[in-house]
């Protein structure tokens, strides 16, 4: 989901959370927005391709530049 389409999402109302995880195929952080059947939908950025973030700190600002309040980290040990 892009940018403007999350935030759009986020004020009707259609987004309920994000979270940050480890990427899977990347050396860094992506972010996942859940909706409100509980399903996680990868965040794109503008580029339309799941964003990595190489800095928690960076990703965090993006959630809440997105407008969420809080954001959940996960991180597998």
């Amino acid at each position: 989901m892009d940018h403007d389409r999350a935030q759009l999402a986020l004020h009707a109302g259609e987004l309920t959370e994000a979270v940050i995880k480890p990427a899977e195929d990347a050396n860094g952080w992506v972010i996942l927005l859940a909706d409100a059947s509980g399903a996680h939908i990868p965040y794109t950025g503008h580029t339309g391709t799941e964003k990595v973030y190489h800095d928690l700190d960076q990703a965090t600002r993006t959630v809440r530049e997105l407008g969420f309040e809080t954001v959940r980290v996960e991180e597998d040990f």
